[in-house]
């Protein structure tokens, strides 16, 4: 891969962000909803979206949170969603994005960082190994519970 730049998202990506997101397995999202969540993650104030950029345009987006701790000092930078186009897999595009999640949830005082993936997404956990992440699930469980209003 040639020269690729890294950049907090913006609107005008929502038209290459939404196939990404259906690479990931989310097939059902439509451009105009994909630039509102865009618009909401930018003026999140301890959230932010990178999107990796080469000559064929985006090729990558990664999203990012910090959550405070109650426990102990500092917050905890969660990796919301990443996901590299299938035709830049293994070129150093996912590594950058992660790099970039990394290096904000740091400025935001973020003392470790936490992803959760698919059981079924093998290849994304050894992507992650790769760079440090633990598998810790044998210490602690994920619950997950659907809200109505």
């Amino acid at each position: 891969m040639g020269f690729m730049e890294i950049r907090q998202a913006r609107t005008t990506d929502a038209p290459a962000v939404t196939p990404l997101l259906a690479q990931l397995g989310y097939p059902d999202n439509h451009e105009e909803d994909v630039r509102r969540r865009l618009e909401r993650w930018a003026a999140h104030p301890e959230g932010a979206a990178f999107v990796a950029v080469s000559g064929d345009g985006v090729v990558g987006v990664i999203a990012v949170v910090a959550i405070p701790l109650l426990e102990r000092e500092g917050s905890v930078g969660r990796i919301v969603a990443l996901v590299v186009d299938e035709s830049q897999r293994g070129t150093g595009v996912g590594r950058e994005l992660v790099t970039a999640a990394e290096e904000q949830a740091l400025r935001w005082g973020c003392v470790a960082m936490e992803v959760s993936s698919s059981r079924r997404r093998t290849g994304a956990h050894a992507f992650y190994r790769a760079r440090g992440y633990e598998d810790r699930c044998e210490r602690s469980a994920k619950f997950f519970r659907e809200l109505t209003a």
